[in-house]
């Protein structure tokens, strides 16, 4: 009984999103067991950062998370080949890839005013390749997944280059005011680390010391490591040789929706989350 009680306790800190994530009752987001999860860097990269070093600190980042479920999970997580493919989301009838893109331009700056995009479509950062999410975000993981069962389909990262500086270094941390790709800015394998974290179905954290937390000012490197609630995240929830864990049983669907997270380095700036339904939008 003390063993349980403890058990608890440890799961209570890992935070999972949820198809509703302002409704803590409804469904957690999660992949099917056994699932091959790849990501697919965009050809592309981000032409700002030096020598391609940001392919590598990606590598390390789902190296990272690889190694954790290698050690007590059923999912296994690989970079992929990289592909020239830049849009977001799950395309029904098509073959989808789950894709990591360094967007280099602002969606205010190149979509026209009064295109479509900017209404219900949303869809101005496909439609001409550019950052149409909050300007103090990092990075943004949009996750497509069945609102009735919460089983993800699809998750793909953005990365806000017109906003941020990206670095790949491990140090100095830059001076304030000072930012450049010679000093530890908003750091690659940081961000991805945590927005790893958001594609296998992590929400964020309330502890400021998790690799989930909700800020990352410039200069930090901490979430390139996982602290002990996020990494055991993987092993409770995809245990191997079990099924995958979800909050509850709720019928199969074919009703798609699509989730959002992601993270803002600003100097004192928050971590941000936002979700979204195929058919209607929230953000939070």
């Amino acid at each position: 009984m003390i063993l349980q009680v403890a058990l608890t306790i440890a799961l209570s800190q890992a935070v999972r999103s949820r198809v509703d994530d302002k409704n803590p009752d409804s469904q957690c987001l999660w992949w099917p067991e056994d699932t091959a999860i790849q990501l697919r860097l965009s050809a592309d990269g981000n032409p700002l950062t030096p020598a391609d070093t940001e392919f590598a600190a990606i590598g390390r980042a789902i190296t990272t998370w690889q190694t954790k479920l290698n050690s007590c999970s059923s999912l296994t997580l690989a970079e992929g080949a990289r592909t020239g493919a830049r849009q977001v989301g799950y395309f029904d009838k098509q073959a989808n890839e789950n894709i990591a893109v360094f967007r280099l331009r602002r969606c205010s700056e190149v979509a026209p005013a009064g295109d479509a995009c900017h209404g219900e479509a949303d869809n101005c950062g496909n439609q001409y390749d550019c950052w149409q999410h909050q300007e103090a975000a990092i990075a943004i993981t949009t996750t497509s997944f069945n609102p009735q069962t919460g089983r993800i389909l699809d998750s793909d990262i953005e990365y806000n280059s017109p906003t941020f500086t990206f670095s790949t270094v491990d140090s100095p941390p830059c001076p304030a005011g000072q930012l450049s790709t010679n000093c530890v800015a908003a750091d690659v394998q940081n961000t991805t680390t945590h927005e790893l974290g958001h594609l296998l179905g992590l929400g964020h954290s309330p502890a400021a010391s998790s690799t989930m937390g909700t800020r990352a000012n410039p200069g930090e490197l901490s979430k390139r490591v996982l602290d002990a609630d996020t990494a055991q995240f993987v092993c409770d929830v995809y245990p191997r040789g079990r099924p995958a864990q979800t909050c509850f049983l709720t019928p199969v669907s074919s009703q798609l929706g699509k989730s959002a997270s992601g993270c803002t380095a600003a100097p004192g700036g928050l971590l941000l989350a936002l979700a979204a339904l195929l058919l209607r939008r929230r953000r939070g």
